[in-house]
């Protein structure tokens, strides 16, 4: 998963295919679940690190998620999804596991900026 904010504070979302787990629902960009995850390209341009994983148990299996994140500058264009402004972002809007792959995200940030503020 790759959660990027960008300066304004709006982050970097998108709504996942209409079939599958969480089908039809908000989250952040990234590429398929697989066993083996594929080397996925960003959604946008910047510099995005490793941030660490997001560890959920659905019914059927365990995810392991491997979550990337950056801070992107103001004017930063979307590849893949579309930034949601910072007064229309709730992260309680997200399904569990996209709100663990968001605090992994703001952990490092916190590690590097001493604020875990996504805004």
């Amino acid at each position: 998963a790759f959660v990027g904010i960008r300066s304004d504070g709006a982050a970097l979302l998108e709504t996942r295919p209409g079939r599958g787990l969480l089908g039809g629902m908000l989250g952040w960009p990234g590429g398929d679940w697989a066993a083996s995850p594929p080397d996925t390209e960003p959604p946008s341009d910047g510099n995005w690190q490793r941030a660490g994983e997001a560890r959920h148990t659905f019914t059927h299996f365990h995810l392991l998620l491997e979550v990337r994140a950056a801070r992107l500058p103001q004017g930063t264009i979307a590849r893949q999804g579309a930034f949601v402004p910072r007064e229309a972002f709730r992260p309680g809007d997200l399904p569990t596991v996209m709100r663990k792959a968001l605090d992994v995200a703001l952990g490092a940030f916190a590690a590097v900026e001493g604020t875990d503020d996504p805004h």
